[in-house]
């Protein structure tokens, strides 16, 4: 069972409506805004409500030396000066982000190689040296090719079931339940420690579900992550930006904890979020699309694409194979690490 820890872990200070901890301050929009860095505390101190500063706490010894100057690079520090506030260029890609997912997404498609094979293979010559010749041309063709990225039947069935399989996992598979930092309000988040295992099974049954499986399911083709790419990804843009739209009126008026609230700017409290652990039905909603549904689908994602590209081909594109094979274990260690990702 997890207990709250004997120091206070400090949380990123957002929200102007947070109820102090007995041994922590309360924050206020002004050091939000401007991007303020609170220090945690360490055993037997208290954060001095005035200045941000550590102090001593009733009771403990005196300390010998004065309390030093906040800095960011300080022990404890979690969060630095940042948001769209600050960084113009953070919300710029913001903006932008959507309509280049879909433009990465027509590129790796069949659509992309059979209208333009020289862009394909010869990305310099077929592609630079034409647009550099006609920027007006250029613009709009890069334009209607991300515009003409959209979702698929198939597309949005291979991702409700991708997640829907994933949320199964999350309700099913055993582990030892941890927990994450300690926030201001006293909340303390606890994760059932099972990523390993969640990435293991999910990659077994990816597996046998496909064409490639030893039960002869044939549910699918083990390449099907290539082929419903594109309009996956359109799905996906669409079905992010009314999630966040959700939990951002979750944040405001049902959250799960008292680490919620509004900053006043209805652009910021979409962009930059109104909740620190949201949860729906005890589902932690962080973990499970960050982690569970995104690392998941990124890792089967080289291994699909690189099978795909030997049934196109013929014969094993070797630096594809090494690229997926890194990537799958790079994720592996993710999952081995995932709950130190929770508590950062």
């Amino acid at each position: 069972a997890c207990h709250k820890n004997e120091t206070a872990t400090t949380t990123l200070v957002l929200f102007p409506n947070i109820k102090p901890h007995p041994i922590a301050s309360k924050p206020t929009m002004s050091s939000a805004a401007n991007g303020d860095v609170r220090r945690r505390p360490g055993k037997g101190s208290a954060v001095d409500e005035k200045k941000g500063e550590i102090a001593d706490a009733p009771g403990a010894a005196p300390s010998s030396s004065s309390p030093k100057k906040k800095d960011v690079g300080d022990e404890g520090t979690n969060f630095v000066e940042s948001g769209i506030e600050s960084n113009p260029y953070l919300f710029a890609l913001i903006v932008a982000a959507p309509f280049l997912s879909l433009l990465l997404a027509y590129v790796t498609s069949e659509d992309m190689a059979t209208k333009y094979p020289d862009a394909a293979t010869h990305p310099f010559s077929g592609m630079l040296v034409p647009c550099l010749e006609d920027v007006g041309m250029c613009a709009r063709t890069v334009l209607d090719a991300g515009l003409s990225v959209r979702p698929t039947a198939d597309g949005v069935k291979f991702v409700l079931s991708f997640m829907g399989v994933a949320l199964v996992l999350e309700r099913l598979l055993p582990g030892k339940v941890e927990c994450g930092p300690e926030t201001l309000t006293g909340h303390v988040p606890k994760y059932v420690d099972n990523g390993v295992l969640h990435c293991v099974t999910y990659t077994f049954l990816f597996w046998a579900g496909s064409n490639l499986g030893p039960f002869g399911l044939d549910l699918y083709d083990f390449g099907v992550i290539y082929d419903v790419f594109p309009g996956s990804v359109a799905f996906l843009n669409i079905f992010g930006m009314v999630f966040c739209a959700f939990l951002t009126i979750k944040g405001i008026y049902f959250p799960s904890t008292e680490d919620s609230g509004s900053s006043g700017s209805l652009v910021k409290d979409y962009l930059w979020g109104t909740e620190l652990y949201p949860r729906v039905f005890g589902l932690d909603l962080k973990r499970f699309v960050n982690s569970r549904f995104s690392m998941t689908y990124w890792q089967l994602a080289g291994l699909s694409f690189c099978y795909r590209s030997y049934t196109l081909h013929g014969e094993v594109d070797y630096g594809l194979a090494f690229a997926a094979l890194s990537q799958y274990l790079y994720l592996f260690k993710f999952f081995l690490w995932e709950m130190g990702y929770m508590r950062s």
